[in-house]
């Protein structure tokens, strides 16, 4: 069998159709990700719905762009006072006061892992109720 342009021109398309889902594919890995409730899992559903003191300053802070779970943050050792169109802080926390978390959640993708977060609300001067996320790291809770 003879080798003429319509067999090279086929042969370029389906190496090109092959390439095209192989890229795909990896690209398709790399942005999975997935979220669940983890509240009703040790050792999260120790921490939850009881009212906890934190031990340290700590600002609730507002990200314009959705973080994981909420567009609100607690971020524990923190005094900042930022106030950009992209990141307010938007409550500030003092030692003693009681914050409650409400519900513990996952996060997983291929290209960071698995991270946890307990998952709070407050009321803010205005009225407003908002529902936050705190980033867990075993052994080191905010109170």
């Amino acid at each position: 069998m003879a080798i003429t342009s319509k067999t090279i021109k086929y042969g370029i398309i389906t190496i090109g159709v092959i390439g095209f889902l192989f890229i795909t594919g990896i690209l398709a890995f790399i942005l999975y990700e997935s979220k669940k409730d983890i509240s009703n899992e040790e050792p999260y559903v120790s921490f939850l719905n009881k009212p906890h003191q934190l031990k340290t300053v700590s600002t609730l802070r507002w990200h314009k762009d959705n973080l994981r779970f909420s567009h609100y943050s607690l971020e524990v050792n923190d005094d900042s006072n930022y106030n950009d169109k992209d990141v307010k802080s938007i409550k500030q926390y003092q030692p003693g006061d009681a914050i409650t978390f409400h519900a513990a959640k996952s996060y997983f993708s291929n290209h960071v892992g698995e991270s946890y977060y307990l998952i709070g609300r407050d009321t803010l001067v205005t009225g407003e109720v908002v529902e936050f996320q705190y980033y867990y790291t075993p052994n080191a809770l905010p109170y």
